[in-house]
């Protein structure tokens, strides 16, 4: 009898070892099943107006020498995880194959910051899931900018479309509390140009504010030191950095300046490779000018790419902003396909401009 029984307890020991090796191999069967292929992300932009669409490409992988069937879930996600949005795209991979899909993802109608990901039918704790970030963000007026109109020069043609797209633009400078300045104007001030400097001159006798926009190196200088000599006898240097940078952020006790943006933090824009910030810093000498930053970017050192400078003894404020936003304020500047270098319309860019502006204006101009 004692024998039977040590023979039945040693049967179940075997019974049960072999269920427990039988169910791990089903497990890793599994989970090996989900690695069979990857799924990759292209380049695409990071900003988008509400409504529009977002074009990205997908490539997906057959890791495997056997044909695998792919029913795989993509979906967009807010900040509290949420699914906005979401598709299901089923095919069959040939051993080793892949296959490119130029996905269409519908930008949602809210504003805030959204992930585009991957859902249901492949491992949600597989730390490898492509993910990619975006904003959607509709520029709008503060209510203090309604009160505010700028003259730009009649040279910056872009500008002047913007202005008056967003009716802020004075018929004449003196209706203005604003003199908007940008590239073209930046380099006919380096160049010593009567017209510009009179017209900066005449601005600041009126207690505007000066702004220069894409101060960065001077076009046909790019490999030397260019200095500028400013108003108030201040003079910058535009010394080449290590690098350009692709986000800044803004000083949060400027008001106006963080208007419509859910966090101070500005990452990449669309267009030039996402750069906001080119490889210049800037070098003042003079007296008598406090020098303000409203901006910070990099780290070890900090650079300052937006500076207010407002003199101890003179009128007028002047405001030197290198953030990149030529070939950004144009809704109609739509680069071709997969080319991430050129210039292309971003909403977050139109945002920080219509702040800068309204951030500019003392509550002296204000009418």
């Amino acid at each position: 009898m004692g024998r039977l029984y040590f023979r039945v307890l040693l049967l179940i020991i075997i019974l049960v070892t072999n269920s427990a090796k039988c169910s791990w191999a089903a497990n890793y069967y599994q989970s090996d099943t989900r690695k069979k292929y990857t799924v990759t992300f292209g380049d695409s932009f990071h900003n988008y107006l509400p409504k529009s669409s977002i074009r990205i490409g997908i490539l997906i992988k057959n890791n495997s020498s056997e044909i695998v069937k792919v029913s795989q879930e993509f979906v967009v996600l807010d900040t509290a995880r949420i699914k906005v949005w979401k598709t299901i795209i089923n095919l069959e991979l040939s051993p080793d194959g892949s296959v490119s899909i130029p996905l269409i993802v519908p930008v949602p109608n809210l504003t805030g910051s959204f992930t585009f990901t991957l859902g249901e039918g492949k491992d949600k704790n597989d730390s490898s899931s492509p993910s990619f970030s975006f904003n959607v963000i509709q520029p709008k007026k503060s209510q203090r900018l309604s009160k505010i109109l700028v003259h730009t020069p009649d040279w910056e043609e872009g500008l002047n479309a913007f202005l008056k797209t967003w009716d802020i633009k004075a018929p004449t400078i003196s209706w203005g509390q604003v003199l908007l300045c940008g590239k073209k104007s930046l380099n006919r001030f380096a160049d010593g140009d009567q017209e510009i400097i009179q017209l900066i001159s005449r601005a600041l006798k009126r207690e505007m504010s000066v702004i220069f926009l894409d101060f960065g190196l001077i076009e046909d200088r790019v490999d030397q030191l260019t200095k500028i000599v400013l108003s108030f006898d201040v003079a910058v240097s535009l010394i080449k950095a290590k690098s350009p940078e692709q986000s800044f952020v803004l000083k949060s006790d400027y008001k106006e300046l963080t208007y419509n943006f859910e966090v101070n933090r500005i990452n990449q824009w669309n267009g030039f490779r996402g750069v906001t910030v080119p490889a210049t810093d800037f070098n003042f000498t003079g007296k008598g000018v406090k020098i303000n930053s409203l901006a910070i970017s990099g780290s070890s050192p900090y650079r300052y790419p937006v500076v207010e400078l407002i003199p101890e003894n003179e009128k007028g404020k002047l405001y030197l902003c290198q953030i990149i936003t030529d070939g950004r304020l144009d809704e109609s500047v739509k680069p071709p396909r997969n080319r991430p270098e050129l210039a292309a319309y971003d909403p977050m860019a139109v945002q920080f401009l219509l702040n800068l502006i309204s951030a500019s204006v003392g509550d002296n101009l204000l009418k």
